[in-house]
């Protein structure tokens, strides 16, 4: 691990136990406590601005870090943007807090509320490695289970405070907003990191990163969950151990940006050997990420039978609600079921289509290697009729992986013609000689001599050697005649002048 990262990490820690023992065990009297209320701003403050600094700032040179891939940089953006925005509610909180209100609704509502969508829209453009049908079912999986905990969340528990006649009705709808869209968050980063087991979350850094924002987006669920009940039951306190859920997620969402950006690049084993090249097939598979929303869906119509057989007025007021949620629900999952069908058509597509391509290569490999065993049976013949003798075969490859063990065996067969060629040569010299003793033994002293016939075919080297010895007559040279170039034909004849 570089060392900026055990700084970086190790003041997040630090920064942690300050506020434990501020907000958590209140060491350090009034004065301190005080100052510890502060710690949700400030961790907020330290979680966005970390996650913005991380994300506009690049790794050194001597540093090799994962590439930003996709629309990843403006998701962090958003996620970061989301941080700040809430830090700016709390601004506004710690403001009316200082003069001894606590309004609700107010400003620090729209801070508050903003970090939800921020952050939902910064899970969704996280890179996926399959097509876009899968970023669709991720949204449409979180949709699902958003309106499905939320219907189970009105039937126990949030139907009946929403019937309270002493709230605004902008305040009851804060009221289910907020749960309601922690419920959304962490769906979607559950369902992000139950489906994406591609080569984009098999890198380091990019897994590392997502667990961590996993991890520190259930530590702010927990701790706005915690808020909303103990402010329905008028038990809160500021200052205290629930104030520390806030900031622990908000450090650890920068954090996980931080090691996004800096963790060391990995190399990715992937099926595919370079980028561009076909996209191994997904095997169509019904898991885990598929189940759950159809077991929230049969849940919620256990909760709707529950209620519609109830005879409490306050189920029967919960009732419309519960009605339209389930229908809406129903809808979502009716189109998941679509997006199912066209995603498992596409992948049949693709799956077809690399069958195509692998015969093809199946055809190329069985084309190749009938080529291959021609070649070979071709250069076992010319090696068989060089074996017994035929110096003048030859092999016909011009191409191929066979050519330069083809070149080289022509090239051996020229050099056996060529060695032939002079075995022949030397043996026509030396008939031409051992005739030419045996004339000369005859002869004696006689002197008429009679030249033997392989003399007269013998080489020109030893038709001199005999003119010098006297053995042989010279002949007489042709006649010369002058060529005659015809201008017409071009073509050379007799001299008829």
């Amino acid at each position: 691990m570089r060392p900026h990262i055990r700084t970086v990490i190790g003041s997040v820690i630090g920064i942690t136990v300050l506020m434990i023992f501020t907000d958590g065990f209140h060491l350090g009297g009034a004065g301190v406590l005080t100052v510890g209320r502060y710690a949700p701003l400030l961790g907020a403050f330290i979680g966005g601005g970390l996650t913005l600094f991380s994300v506009s700032t690049f790794a050194g040179k001597n540093e090799v870090a994962e590439p930003w891939r996709g629309h990843e940089r403006l998701a962090w953006i958003l996620i970061g943007c989301g941080c700040i925005a809430w830090a700016i509610g709390e601004c506004f909180w710690r403001y009316y807090s200082s003069i001894g209100q606590s309004p609700f609704p107010s400003l620090a509502d729209f801070g508050y509320s903003t970090l939800p969508p921020l952050i939902f829209l910064g899970l969704i453009l996280q890179p996926f490695s399959g097509m876009g049908i899968r970023r669709t079912l991720v949204v449409l999986d979180s949709l699902i289970s958003m309106g499905s905990l939320f219907a189970i969340a009105w039937f126990l528990l949030l139907g009946s405070l929403a019937q309270d006649p002493g709230e605004a009705n902008f305040a009851k709808f804060l009221g289910l907003y907020y749960p309601t869209s922690d419920i959304a968050l962490l769906s979607c980063i559950v369902f992000l990191l139950l489906r994406e087991q591609g080569r984009v979350f098999q890198a380091t850094a990019s897994r590392i990163s997502l667990l961590i924002l996993g991890a520190g987006l259930c530590v702010y669920a927990i701790a706005d969950f915690n808020f909303n009940v103990q402010q329905n039951l008028g038990t809160f306190v500021d200052g205290t151990w629930p104030d520390l859920g806030w900031p622990l997620g908000m450090m650890t969402v920068g954090v996980a940006a931080y090691l996004r950006q800096f963790l060391p690049a990995s190399v990715v084993r992937s099926t595919s050997s370079e980028d561009g090249e076909k996209k191994p097939s997904r095997q169509l598979r019904f898991g885990l990420p598929q189940a759950v929303p159809y077991l929230l869906l049969a849940l919620l119509f256990l909760v709707l039978v529950i209620n519609v057989f109830s005879a409490d007025k306050t189920q029967q007021g919960i009732r419309p609600v519960l009605i339209v949620v389930t229908i809406i629900v129903v809808s979502l999952v009716a189109v998941r079921q679509v997006v199912t069908i066209l995603e498992n058509e596409h992948l049949i597509h693709e799956q077809t289509k690399i069958h195509e391509q692998l015969e093809q290569i199946y055809e190329e490999i069985a084309q190749r290697q009938a080529t291959l065993e021609a070649g070979v049976a071709n250069l076992k013949a010319v090696q068989t009729r060089l074996a017994n003798g035929d110096v003048r075969a030859r092999a016909a490859l011009v191409g191929g992986e066979l050519w330069p063990l083809a070149n080289g065996i022509n090239i051996m067969a020229d050099r056996m013609m060529r060695s032939e060629q002079r075995q022949r040569y030397a043996q026509k010299i030396i008939q031409a000689l051992s005739d030419l003793c045996q004339a000369l033994e005859q002869r004696g002293g006689k002197s008429h001599f009679v030249l033997p016939a392989s003399c007269l075919d013998a080489p020109p080297e030893l038709h001199q050697f005999l003119l010098v010895l006297g053995l042989m007559p010279s002949l007489p040279k042709p006649p010369a005649h002058t060529p005659h170039i015809d201008p017409l034909s071009n073509t050379a004849g007799p001299n008829l002048s």
